[in-house]
């Protein structure tokens, strides 16, 4: 007998339709890619090995077109069982095993590539002892009862087995705005840089990343150092341990590098996965204004600080204790770990950003030409901050202490363009400033100066 309470009941139950349509609207088509990749980065952190490149052999494969978007790795796969109970669920269920130190955390990024992409996907996978598929006309499935997938017959071929174990995801019937930005020269550019950035220590490993067939190479951030030990990044760690929670790993380096705006910021990454890269707003630190006394701790970026860098790194058994959102896009600004560390970056940047006045002091009183300073840096050497030791405070030569040759001193005035123009001629000279410098040095051999 059926309860009347039970009857009178109001649904809550959103319709198929809609909750795709929610699930998919904020989150960026470049960003929907990167998340089927951060999962076969995750297969492949499961099964790496010692060794400077522990991703060795791992392959991850991506095409894309006005008709298709397929990615296939050789990442291990994944079994029937995390398939039926984990995979393909909304969310992330408390009881579902994780991958440690995962970038795919939240439980919703494969899903949600394959609504964001079009109306028909087909997800095949295997492991050494296992293998499934499904396959799922979206339109058909938005119009049955029930959220369950159906399981579909799973074939070997070249690409996956249980010989060669990995996963492959195929959608198509794509959206009519997805097929047109997956036709474009610009969206592929787009995502070959991506992935070269928030990849960068994966592809350094040795993982394997194509798209279209261009493979993607590894690129690194380099800090300068010397070996007098004059000019050095700063380096701290900390570490965020909680009874039963796991602990999180934090470092931090702050420096110089090559005069690069683009480059120029701080690197937020997140269990191996970069989060920010160049950052320069106010979230990491620039523009900060002491509240109590209204006082500029650190500056808005200008191109002065073109050669700063910044990087933290957060590490964590457990993907949900680092602090990023859910779209891997951004930090969690409320998180109470970032907003610790975010304390400690500042700290540590103030005398970098303390040098690089200096240095554009020293430029501007000597020229770029002969200011000892930047001579200096320029002969510095570069490192990968993996290279660099645990602990470190910044270092840097000051003004004064650094000698090219004899001690110079800008001379500015002003002068009449037509005074100008006639010393130009007379001394047969070609700008203003070879005028000062022809002018002064024969004066100065005038008076007796040798």
């Amino acid at each position: 007998m059926v309860d009347a309470v039970t009857i009178d009941q109001i649904s809550a139950e959103p319709t198929k339709a809609f909750f795709v349509e929610m699930l998919t609207r904020d989150i960026a088509l470049e960003q929907a890619v990167l998340d089927l990749v951060d999962n076969s980065v995750d297969g492949a952190k499961a099964l790496k090995s010692d060794g400077d490149r522990p991703f060795e052999g791992r392959e991850v494969s991506i095409e894309f077109s006005r008709d298709k978007f397929l990615i296939i790795d050789n990442c291990g796969g994944f079994d029937k069982e995390a398939a039926k109970n984990y995979a393909f669920r909304f969310g992330r269920p408390p009881n579902s095993p994780r991958t440690p130190h995962s970038i795919g955390q939240f439980g919703v990024g494969m899903k949600r590539a394959l609504f964001k992409f079009g109306d028909h996907f087909v997800v095949r996978s295997a492991t050494p002892h296992d293998s499934w598929a499904v396959d799922v006309p979206v339109s058909d499935w938005e119009r049955q009862d029930g959220w369950h997938f159906p399981w579909a017959a799973f074939e070997s071929n070249e690409n996956i087995s249980c010989d060669k174990p990995g996963t492959e995801i195929l959608v198509t019937n794509l959206r009519r705005e997805v097929a047109t930005r997956f036709s474009t020269k610009i969206f592929e550019n787009m995502i070959i840089g991506l992935i070269k950035s928030k990849h960068r220590q994966f592809l350094a490993g040795g993982l394997s990343i194509k798209v279209n067939g261009i493979h993607i190479d590894a690129t690194s951030l380099y800090l300068l150092v010397t070996d007098d030990g004059k000019f050095s990044p700063g380096i701290d760690e900390i570490i965020f341990a909680q009874e039963g929670e796991e602990v999180v790993k934090v470092r931090i380096y702050v420096g110089v590098g090559h005069s690069s705006p683009r480059e120029a910021g701080w690197y937020v990454i997140c269990n191996g996965r970069v989060i920010l890269e160049a950052d320069r707003r106010n979230t990491t630190g620039w523009g900060l204004i002491e509240e109590r006394s209204s006082s500029l701790i650190i500056p808005s970026y200008h191109n002065q600080f073109a050669r700063f860098r910044g990087i933290v790194s957060f590490d964590s058994n457990d993907s949900a204790r680092v602090p990023w959102n859910t779209t891997k896009t951004d930090v969690d600004q409320d998180s109470p770990i970032w907003m610790t560390t975010l304390g400690r970056m500042v700290e540590m940047m103030r005398p970098v950003i303390t040098f690089l006045n200096d240095l554009d002091t020293d430029i501007d009183e000597h020229t770029r030409e002969n200011s000892p300073l930047l001579d200096y840096v320029n002969k510095a050497k570069t490192a990968k901050p993996e290279e660099l030791p645990n602990r470190a405070t910044f270092a840097a030569p000051s003004r004064g202490s650094v000698i090219k040759g004899p001690r110079t001193i800008k001379i500015q005035y002003s002068k009449p363009i037509d005074e100008v123009d006639f010393l130009m001629g007379e001394l047969s000279v070609g700008s203003a400033k070879a005028v000062g410098e022809r002018s002064f040095e024969l004066i100065y051999q005038r008076m007796g100066g040798k």
